[in-house]
């Protein structure tokens, strides 16, 4: 059975070498409830996500006992991420009840980097995260992919830890993990998406599981899922075993309900302007001898070009006519401006011959395209 699930897993985590894809970040729908891809947020953005998790412990133990004698125990994860550079993230994870650490708080603090983001025409992308799990002192680290294929997105994750669960003395700490995901989109709003995880080399486990069913929120940048599955905690070891793994032997296996919510404060950077209000708007630069410069304006929440076509070398400058923020952000996350407040611009040069589609993060329903054309 261990073999059958690290195949399953294996399979999983280099399928994103051979698939092709087309990518358009959004933290849920684009991911499943336990795995949280090669997504990143954009620089000076401050990212919130808050997954809640339930079991219904009664005489039937079931959903349906939640309208009767069940009584409610919860399993919060907190989730918070500031973006540092362009496709790098800090954030901390915070689950109030994990089975994985003794029921106690569960910190974990971590470190994302993207170095490879849409790589050949969206082909392929890749994720490192670095962690510290507090309340089980492990050094934990994930290695992530991902790829999608029209309407389906795939997930693969290798997962180490130096001391999972902070176990006896006497059992092996150390821990390997593999995990596989896939969300299929239904539409531009509403995906299906379930993912499986297992420990691979360490101590024994049950397999970590879970689906949902996942929604945009149309015109906002806010997802919203409702899942089900065997985990309660958000963290790299709290997603990489079901809680049977921690229950004495012979007692029933639990499920778990619950929602997720993400909230990204777009251009948090823009909070900064409180202790500077003289900052002055970001400038127009001068564009050098022969160099072709295009002028996209964004008015009426909406870029009034959406279908740019240019020559390799040129200058792509959008100018903010609106009276609140917007962005220009690569739909597959490979580049992006901060938020360009009124009256403010954000230029930047095309130099290959390609497709480059981009979007606003406030108001995600914004989208256009550069095509550089030629050679």
């Amino acid at each position: 059975m261990r073999r059958w699930k690290c195949a399953v897993t294996c399979l999983g985590l280099l399928a994103p070498l051979f698939t092709p894809a087309f990518a358009r970040a959004q933290p849920l729908t684009e991911r499943t409830p336990n795995m949280g891809g090669t997504w990143v947020t954009s620089p000076s953005n401050l990212h919130f996500q808050f997954a809640h998790r339930f079991q219904v412990v009664g005489e039937d133990a079931n959903i349906t006992d939640l309208f009767g004698s069940g009584k409610i125990v919860n399993y919060p994860t907190f989730d918070v991420a500031l973006g540092l550079f362009d496709g790098a993230m800090a954030g901390v994870r915070y689950s109030s009840n994990s089975p994985g650490a003794g029921l106690v708080n569960e910190w974990q603090p971590y470190f994302k980097y993207a170095p490879l983001r849409g790589v050949g025409n969206g082909i392929f992308s890749v994720a490192v995260t670095g962690a510290w799990n507090g309340a089980n002192h492990s050094l934990d680290g994930e290695i992530a992919t991902e790829t999608r294929a029209g309407p389906l997105r795939l997930l693969g994750a290798l997962r180490g830890f130096t001391d999972i669960y902070d176990l006896p003395d006497s059992v092996s700490d150390e821990a390997l993990a593999l995990a596989a995901g896939a969300a299929l989109h239904l539409n531009r709003y509403i995906s299906l998406a379930g993912d499986i995880a297992d420990i691979v080399a360490g101590p024994d486990g049950d397999a970590a599981w879970s689906a949902g069913l996942h929604l945009g929120i149309p015109f906002t940048p806010h997802t919203f899922s409702i899942m089900v599955t065997n985990v309660t905690s958000g963290t790299l070891e709290g997603s990489s075993a079901g809680v049977r793994t921690f229950l004495p032997e012979g007692a029933p296996t639990p499920i778990f309900w619950g929602f997720e919510f993400t909230v990204p404060f777009s251009g948090f950077a823009r909070w900064g302007r409180i202790f500077s209000p003289g900052d002055s708007p970001a400038k127009m630069s001068e564009a050098p001898p022969g160099v072709r410069v295009v002028e996209v304006d964004i008015r009426g929440v909406a870029y009034r070009t959406s279908e740019i076509r240019v020559p390799p070398g040129t200058i792509v400058r959008w100018l903010n006519k609106d009276p609140i923020g917007h962005t220009a952000t690569a739909a597959d996350g490979s580049w992006g401006s901060a938020l360009i407040g009124p009256g403010e611009v954000y230029e930047r040069t095309f130099e290959r011959p390609g497709r480059y589609e981009f979007y606003c993060i406030p108001h995600p329903f914004m989208t256009g395209v550069v095509i550089v054309e030629g050679g």
